[in-house]
């Protein structure tokens, strides 16, 4: 039974690790991406959006930054109706720091055992990981279209670089608090 539970939860650092490298990787590569009627390619990250232009006719890409606040204020333009969602846009990079983090600390607390009175402390720690991850791809999901003038009536697409880097990192963070619960029985 000890063996189960080392491999269970070696599996579990694991994936916790692997989470780590993901969230901070994901923190500035784009989302979501959306072709303009006019053929310009939108591409929204947790840091800004960029807008390529039209690509074939040398129109050079801007870009607006939120996480620093710079760069071509059109594109980031707050649709009439959009404060809210452009508040939850903002909370993603933050969200997905934090969720780096949570996840350093999760490692420690369930490598290191630490405290040593509490082993469940890593265990709670670890289950927040894919809380934070839903909430960050429902913060850009949610409301992207609607926070920006630019991307109003545009149909925003999931990239798997990033997009589906966040779902991989929640399937991964939900799977080692599973991991950890069954090695700790």
């Amino acid at each position: 039974m000890p063996r189960r539970s080392r491999l269970l939860e070696g599996i579990a650092l694991l994936l916790i690790a692997v989470s780590a490298l993901l969230f901070q990787r994901s923190a500035t590569i784009p989302w979501f991406e959306a072709r303009a009627a006019d053929g310009r390619h939108l591409q929204v990250s947790p840091i800004g959006i960029t807008d390529f232009g039209l690509g074939t006719t040398g129109t050079a890409p801007t870009e607006c930054r939120w996480w620093p606040k710079l760069g071509n204020e059109e594109l980031c333009a707050v649709a009439p109706d959009g404060a809210s969602p452009m508040a939850w846009l903002r909370r993603t990079y933050p969200i997905v720091v934090i969720a780096l983090w949570t996840s350093v600390l999760a490692l420690f607390l369930n490598a290191l055992r630490i405290p040593r009175q509490a082993p469940s402390a890593g265990v709670v720690v670890t289950m927040i990981l894919p809380a934070l991850s839903i909430l960050a791809l429902w913060s850009v999901a949610s409301g992207a279209n609607r926070a920006l003038v630019v991307l109003d009536r545009l149909t925003l697409q999931p990239v798997s670089t990033g997009f589906g880097t966040m779902v991989a990192t929640t399937v991964f963070t939900a799977t080692a608090g599973l991991l950890l619960v069954l090695s700790r029985r």
